[in-house]
């Protein structure tokens, strides 16, 4: 069970980076279901990304804070580009078994910059499912308003409209970090696509693909937990 502004563009809600004032999803089927583990703020969890035209880092993530209302994640990255340290921090609320996201923010710095960057979500963009997860569930993603504040100034625009949707619960992933029991799900938005495999016990991202627009692939896979 499930994320990660400097030009005027439509903001996708990938993140990371979830609505309540919308349409009804489509009701929980009965039977199987699992509840799905929260981040372990005790350990550090290392992942390799690596894009279809030859990019790649490290990043290790350590969740110090992650609750039904909020969370704080201090994220340390390495790079060609040079290191970073960065704490995200977002407020949100689960509704029907998913995360609605209102705002986040990100402050440290990246490959030698200074970052200082906030984003609102009004009324709330759909996220990730969170704390229960049912094979075959499915989530309309309307669009909403998204307002960013950054060093460049301020902007706002729509966020796309998607579908989040659960492929399959149980399902078992073997990445570097070892054998996981996953929720697999995915999230469309517009013109791109993520796939992600979440580990029922961690609560965590063991495996991520995001496909965008021109085919370009981008894969995030667990490499450590310590």
């Amino acid at each position: 069970m499930a994320a990660r502004s400097r030009t005027r563009r439509p903001i996708s809600a990938a993140i990371v980076v979830v609505v309540l004032s919308v349409t009804p999803p489509l009701a929980a089927p009965s039977g199987d279901c699992v509840s799905i583990g929260t981040p372990k703020p005790t350990l550090s969890y290392t992942y390799r990304y690596r894009d279809s035209v030859g990019g790649s880092s490290e990043f290790t993530d350590r969740w110090e804070e992650f609750t039904k209302t909020g969370s704080r994640l201090l994220t340390t990255k390495t790079s060609p580009r040079g290191p970073g340290v960065l704490t995200s921090t977002t407020q949100h609320r689960v509704v029907d078994d998913v995360l609605i996201l209102d705002s986040s923010t990100q402050t440290g710095t990246d490959a030698g910059n200074r970052v200082d960057n906030s984003t609102s979500f009004r009324p709330g963009v759909v996220a990730d499912p969170a704390y229960r997860a049912c094979p075959g569930r499915t989530w309309p993603i309307p669009a909403v308003v998204a307002t960013s504040q950054s060093a460049q100034g301020q902007f706002s625009a729509a966020t796309p409209e998607g579908t989040l949707a659960i492929k399959a619960i149980r399902e078992s992933v073997t990445v570097p970090a070892g054998r996981f029991d996953t929720v697999h799900y995915t999230r469309t938005g517009g013109q791109s696509v993520d796939e992600y495999w979440k580990s029922i016990d961690h609560g965590v991202t063991v495996k991520r693909t995001h496909t965008l627009p021109g085919g370009i692939v981008v894969t995030t896979i667990l490499q450590t937990i310590e």
